[in-house]
């Protein structure tokens, strides 16, 4: 009929041209953000995983498990006495998405196929930077909108509870969040369980550069991994620490990471600007010194930015949709090798 517009596009094709430009979208997603670069390099694209359940449990080793028996003779009785200081932290994973979608009138209206991939590209890739910012905000400063079952870094004070890094000294018994249901107070005797801090006192000059080397020492005191992988700054306290190292050249310099981008380091470990470190009321989070092969998100196989197919819409709406979702969560199986560093963004 004269006049009538015939869409040949069909949801499977157009599900597969949006799976490659998501593909695409993925292979550069850590190159914005120093959370999830960081968490790229040490873990892969989309890594580690767990697949299927609703829960994640990860054994925490609190004391020794035996004693050691002197042997001399060959005789003498071996102490058999033996504790089970395994105590499972258990966290639930969690689930957002976010749709896409495109209507009949706006396919007809913009005539051609190649029309239509243009404006769901568009739509995909809009859809996907937004999801990426929710989630390197929620994980690293908390109180996302819809993002409230998720975990985060941020435990400075109340805002967001049981954040894992918080502003108070390891084995005081002043570290308070509850991860994966095991508390930081109960174990705070423990060496895993309470993360490192210390305050700069709004003073980098004075402070900040003895500080910080002294929270990698406490770091690498109880780590079983060594230095930190990553350190996030705050961009006032990476100028402050840039202008303090200037005459200090041992502290600080720059390598080449995968992929040739070229990352400033201190005392080995890569610092990157990280633009949601949080401020909670007259508390600066400065420097988030992390080890994350101890503290990373843990994915579902399915849920790393995972685009679903376009089906149409069944009922009243003429559409045709997909979702992108993530599904995850953040989890800790040691503390004490991570730590924070506050009010560092005044010189």
């Amino acid at each position: 009929m004269s006049g009538t517009t015939t869409l040949t596009i069909g949801n499977e094709l157009l599900s597969t041209t949006m799976h490659i430009v998501m593909k695409e979208w993925r292979d550069n997603i850590y190159t914005s953000t120093a959370f999830l670069e960081a968490q790229t390099r040490i873990h892969g694209e989309g890594g580690p995983t767990q697949a299927g359940g609703t829960r994640i449990v990860q054994p925490l080793g609190f004391g020794e498990h035996s004693n050691t028996t002197r042997l001399q003779t060959g005789y003498e009785r071996i102490d058999l006495s033996v504790s089970d200081v395994f105590q499972p932290a258990v966290y639930d994973f969690a689930h957002v998405v976010r749709p896409i979608a495109i209507s009949s009138e706006e396919e007809m209206t913009n005539q051609g196929d190649a029309a239509i991939l243009s404006i769901l590209e568009n739509r995909v890739t809009s859809v996907a930077n937004a999801l990426k910012r929710e989630y390197v905000k929620q994980m690293v400063q908390g109180g996302v909108a819809g993002w409230d079952d998720w975990n985060s870094l941020n435990g400075i004070g109340t805002d967001v509870a049981n954040g894992f890094l918080e502003n108070a000294a390891a084995g005081s018994g002043s570290q308070d969040s509850s991860i994966g249901g095991v508390s930081k107070s109960t174990f705070s005797s423990k060496t895993g369980w309470n993360n490192q801090f210390f305050d700069i006192a709004d003073s980098f000059n004075s402070n900040g550069l003895a500080g910080l080397y002294d929270l990698m020492v406490e770091i690498e005191a109880v780590s079983a991994q060594g230095k930190p992988n990553v350190i996030l700054a705050s961009r006032a306290a990476f100028k402050n620490l840039k202008r303090s190292l200037q005459a200090s050249e041992r502290y600080m310099d720059e390598k080449s990471l995968d992929g040739g981008k070229m990352s400033t380091t201190f005392q080995g470990v890569p610092i990157d600007v990280e633009y949601y470190m949080p401020t909670v009321g007259a508390v600066e989070g400065s420097f988030y010194f992390l080890n994350m092969n101890d503290i990373y998100t843990l994915w579902d196989p399915k849920g790393y930015f995972d685009l679903s197919d376009f089906e149409t819409v069944s009922g009243e709406y003429d559409v045709r949709a997909a979702k992108l979702r993530c599904r995850g969560q953040l989890i800790a199986k040691h503390l004490g090798s991570s730590g924070l560093a506050v009010n560092g963004d005044t010189f």
